[in-house]
């Protein structure tokens, strides 16, 4: 609680949260990278955001904003009509 109030005092703000981890920029252009506490199941830092200021998925999703997946039509498999013979009874 105390960090966060210093935080907030020092001008960094938060540019995304993702995979456990909260990435942050302050006033002066810098980037940081801090894990969220209580996050059980954390992913891999995207170290190329500190160096460069692209996230590392951006690309992707530019490549594929446009892109709509539809699954061919599924056909109901023919009903066989059983013959009369199989219900007879002797």
């Amino acid at each position: 609680m105390l960090w966060s109030l210093i935080d907030l005092i020092g001008g960094w703000r938060e540019v995304r949260a993702m995979a456990g981890f909260s990435y942050q920029i302050a006033r002066n252009g810098k980037r940081r990278i801090v894990p969220i506490e209580g996050y059980r199941k954390r992913g891999l830092r995207d170290e190329q955001w500190i160096e460069s200021g692209v996230f590392a998925d951006d690309g992707v999703s530019e490549r594929f904003r446009n892109f709509s997946h539809q699954a061919p039509p599924r056909s109901k498999p023919k009903r066989v009509r059983l013959a009369k013979i199989d219900f007879a009874t002797p």
